[in-house]
């Protein structure tokens, strides 16, 4: 698995959008705001980048009956993205994998009540930092939904997630695996979940991407 995160907030859009698919750029234009462009264009840049680590240059993307996105010509490797606010994640494995990345704000604590299992509010309202545990849950939960290609068809209440010393699910005997960070000075946070093992998240400089992509424009 690679897990990354990247700061778009100096991404280029002029410079950069020759180097993303035609359906991006469409998608990106539906946006009025340059922040929201940004993250648009900026979460395939990432996901191009990842995918070069790994020999894939030529990708074909399109979506399943649930609308997630996957590679047509790689039906063996699978990927997904999230972004918030400044930042996106992708996340590139051998299996089914989902990734979410938030960024910390005030929230009302009353979605938890009302979509969250009882325990998983309860761990939420007993705990000192209850807006970071908030997230903590939301961005797990997300990444499970997300891995299962379901997204938001699957409800949030469907589910329960306990955290401890070990992060488990319990959905019809679902033995997923989960990784949960707080990042960006504690701005951020972001989780993952995977079929298989789970690894820890890189920080990517935009400048090594924009680097990476004028190289192969080169060559």
């Amino acid at each position: 698995m690679m897990l990354y995160y990247m700061d778009v907030s100096g991404l280029d859009l002029y410079k950069i959008e020759s180097h993303v698919s035609p359906e991006r750029i469409k998608k990106s234009n539906q946006y009025i705001h340059q922040k929201d462009k940004k993250l648009s264009i900026g979460v395939e840049i990432l996901l191009r980048y990842a995918l070069g680590k790994i020999g894939v240059f030529d990708p074909v993307f399109d979506i399943d009956k649930y609308d997630k996105p996957y590679l047509k010509n790689y039906p063996d490797i699978f990927f997904n993205l999230s972004h918030s606010e400044y930042y996106v994640a992708c996340v590139v494995s051998d299996s089914p994998v989902g990734v979410d990345i938030e960024y910390i704000h005030d929230i009302d604590l009353n979605i938890a009540e009302n979509y969250f299992y009882s325990n998983e509010y309860d761990y939420i309202i007993n705990n000192k930092f209850k807006k970071k545990a908030f997230f903590e849950l939301w961005v797990l939960k997300e990444s499970y939904m997300k891995m299962t290609g379901l997204g938001f068809r699957l409800p949030l209440d469907d589910f329960c997630i306990e955290i401890n010393d070990e992060i488990k699910l319990s959905h019809n005997g679902n033995t997923s695996k989960f990784g949960i960070w707080e990042i960006c000075n504690g701005g951020y946070m972001l989780g993952v979940c995977s079929k298989k093992s789970v690894s820890e998240p890189i920080l990517i400089q935009l400048t090594d991407v924009e680097k990476k992509m004028e190289m192969k424009k080169e060559i």
